[in-house]
């Protein structure tokens, strides 16, 4: 079965393309749709903290699951080191009359100082004897049926807003604008050469998919890396070795997470290959810290998402000698971090459609290595 060429079958008879220009950028809303209180889903957090420590928190939410056609993204921020935040400062909702599914906000400093937006589109399917064959089609896919919709666009369109002076008084982003296809669900790596490489996955492919820009994000190409550890999301991201060579780390379906590795600044990559550090199939975050340490942040379980935890590693990601459980409860996943002011600043979610909680954490490389000390997170949103 030629699924690549399926899937281009079925997208020519979507009768549309609707994903490849831009959902609506909604900014400062009262509107009650979106409003926190009657939100029956949420998570899949993405933050973001500016030079002068402005903290942006995204994340996705609206409908009652993941697929659905009122899902949309939605932006908050503090500038009182998290105490308060500025909710709903920007939302880009799914646009159900173009049957355009808008999903998965990412946040990105770039290293100008600008805050990059990132969110994903699938272009839709109105449920019916027609559609409903992609669900038989790809069995093996996660193409799913929601409350009259199908889902089965796993091509995906990846779409940014930039934001140059993210500190101002009320921050404004570009227009919209296309990155590439794919799925982008973890930062991007800038290269000690200076090229960006944006590991926007595709669902459909058997390799590590990635774009790169040698230009500062003005123009992206499309690349193919290593052969993928079996998963239908790789969610990977990546960080520069001692040495030059790069480490790309990526979720799989094994109960432990996948390497592949380039040597030639991101050009060719090895096949993936299993490590032996075990995750529940979920995304991670692992970066080079100011301090010069590479921080790993994963669910330390090889099969539920549970037991958050930060590791530290002195020795390039070889091994972790410091590792602190930071939150053992079920339901928590996926972390996303930055750095500032020689604090990390981390969030993450815990039961999308239960307890609902988009939850921050702040705190130094050396909390994480002095066992005496605990850390509690702070809840930014609960409906």
């Amino acid at each position: 079965m030629d699924v690549k060429q399926l899937v281009k079958d079925s997208l020519a008879g979507f009768g549309h393309d609707n994903a490849k220009s831009p959902c609506k950028v909604i900014y400062n809303t009262a509107d009650p749709r979106y409003g926190e209180s009657i939100r029956r889903y949420q998570g899949c957090p993405s933050i973001a903290v500016t030079k002068k420590g402005r903290v942006f928190v995204g994340w996705y939410s609206g409908g009652t699951k993941e697929p659905h056609i009122e899902n949309y993204n939605v932006l908050a921020y503090s500038d009182d080191d998290c105490k308060t935040f500025k909710k709903q400062y920007v939302v880009i909702p799914s646009d159900a009359e173009r049957l355009v599914h808008a999903l998965d906000i990412q946040l990105w400093i770039a290293p100008s100082g600008a805050l990059w937006l990132f969110w994903v589109q699938n272009n839709v399917l109105k449920a019916d004897d027609e559609s409903r064959k992609l669900l038989s089609v790809y069995p093996k896919r996660p193409v799913v049926e929601t409350e009259g919709y199908v889902f089965p666009d796993m091509r995906h369109t990846e779409w940014c807003i930039v934001c140059d002076d993210p500190d101002a008084d009320e921050p404004v982003f570009g227009e919209p604008k296309n990155l590439d296809i794919g799925f982008l669900r973890c930062k991007p790596l800038v290269t000690n050469s200076g090229k960006w490489l944006f590991f926007n996955y595709e669902q459909l492919g058997d390799n590590y998919g990635y774009s790169a820009s040698v230009d500062g994000g003005a123009s992206f190409v499309r690349y193919y890396g290593g052969k993928k550890v079996p998963t239908p999301f790789d969610e990977g991201m990546a960080y520069q070795m001692l040495d030059g060579s790069i480490r790309l780390l990526a979720r799989t379906q094994h109960g432990c997470i996948a390497e592949s590795i380039s040597r030639d600044d991101g050009v060719s990559w090895s096949d993936g290959a299993p490590t032996d550090i075990q995750s529940p199939n979920t995304r991670l975050f692992v970066s080079r810290t100011p301090s010069g340490r590479v921080m790993l942040i994963n669910n330390d379980d090889a099969s539920v998402r549970q037991n958050m935890t930060v590791y530290l590693s002195e020795d390039d990601g070889l091994t972790w000698k410091y590792k602190k459980l930071i939150d053992p409860r079920r339901g928590v996943s996926y972390p996303d971090a930055d750095f500032c002011g020689g604090r990390v600043y981390l969030t993450y979610d815990r039961e999308r459609t239960g307890a609902k909680e988009i939850l921050l954490l702040s705190f130094t490389e050396d909390d994480i290595i002095d066992p005496d000390v605990k850390l509690e997170p702070i809840v930014v949103s609960k409906p």
